[in-house]
């Protein structure tokens, strides 16, 4: 996402008769030695003896990014280094840091639903949510809360689930998401005060369903979305520049781990089927609450198995 504002920044730019760098998107992962290795060549060959401006997206594998760092600065004197991690202790020493812990992405209501992740309750890997430092004009739609009771159409999780499917559906479809102003239906375009009428401001691209297992073609919960209407397509390493931009208007459905850092209006969350108890979420390296309900900026939907509901409910 970070690249594709860059290009259109340059793009602006040269349009205005400027000739800024070219921006280039590198995939490596750190915690692999050959990676830090194949990245140092890279880079180090890219400056050319020249300045070199990298910015370093969810860093990990700390020990062998400050390898990465420090040998790059032996070879590139006009280095121009930023790194991003949500694990506070992951700075190399010396290095300026910000601490970014305004919750200005997301409702309060998802916000409390974030901040009881362990990592940041008990572990304190990701430090607490500070001040928002500015006014809550709403404190954002409900959490809405679906459960998966062991359905009698399907298999023995909300993934596999036609009428989770379904529900889902009934629910997307009470927020008029996809509803357009030529539709046959009741319209939910907004009247302003000149009569003027603007698009709803949800549609199919704004939603995300997320599960930490895998959706397929035959998922029951693919089949119940079909089944409404609702345009839906399932991730693959090939449509991450589509999912990464919202191109297409469709609900993307996606194991957790391919939407790091993007962010959707309405988020659909199945919550860990293999869990016996939300207290021990930690224990899965994708923490649901930090890396999935985290995404959201408006809407959340949780979907709880039969057997794992919220405390109090």
């Amino acid at each position: 996402m970070l690249y594709h504002l860059l290009l259109q920044t340059v793009k602006t730019q040269q349009s205005a008769g400027v000739s800024p760098g070219q921006p280039h998107l590198l995939h490596y992962r750190l915690y692999d030695v050959n990676d830090v290795e194949k990245a140092f060549n890279y880079l180090s060959q890219a400056a050319s003896g020249g300045s070199l401006y990298v910015i370093v997206d969810e860093v990990s594998g700390i020990k062998n990014f400050q390898t990465l760092y420090e040998k790059l600065l032996t070879r590139v004197p006009r280095l121009h280094l930023w790194a991003a991690s949500y694990f506070h202790q992951n700075a190399p020493a010396g290095w300026q840091v910000e601490y970014l812990t305004r919750p200005l992405r997301s409702p309060p209501t998802v916000v409390r639903e974030v901040e009881q992740d362990e990592m940041i309750t008990t572990d304190r890997h990701v430090l607490r949510y500070s001040e928002r430092g500015v006014p809550d004009h709403t404190d954002g739609p409900p959490v809405r809360r679906l459960y998966h009771r062991g359905h009698s159409d399907s298999g023995r999780f909300p993934e596999d689930c036609v009428t989770c499917g379904r529900e889902v559906a009934s629910f997307l479809q009470s927020l008029r998401v996809g509803v357009t102003e030529n539709s046959t239906t009741t319209s939910t375009a907004l009247t302003s005060t000149n009569g003027a009428t603007t698009p709803p401001c949800i549609q199919w691209r704004d939603v995300l369903v997320l599960s930490l297992g895998n959706f397929t073609v035959k998922s029951g919960m693919v089949t119940g979305l079909q089944e409404a209407g609702i345009p839906v397509q399932i991730m693959e390493d090939d449509y991450i520049e589509d999912l990464a931009t919202a191109r297409s208007d469709v609900v993307w459905m996606t194991r957790g781990h391919y939407i790091r850092g993007l962010e959707r209006k309405v988020v659909v969350c199945i919550v860990e089927r293999d869990l016996q108890d939300l207290k021990v979420e930690r224990m899965h390296p994708l923490h649901i609450r930090l890396n999935l309900m985290s995404r959201c900026t408006s809407q959340l939907v949780l979907i709880y198995p039969d057997r794992l509901t919220p405390e109090g409910d």
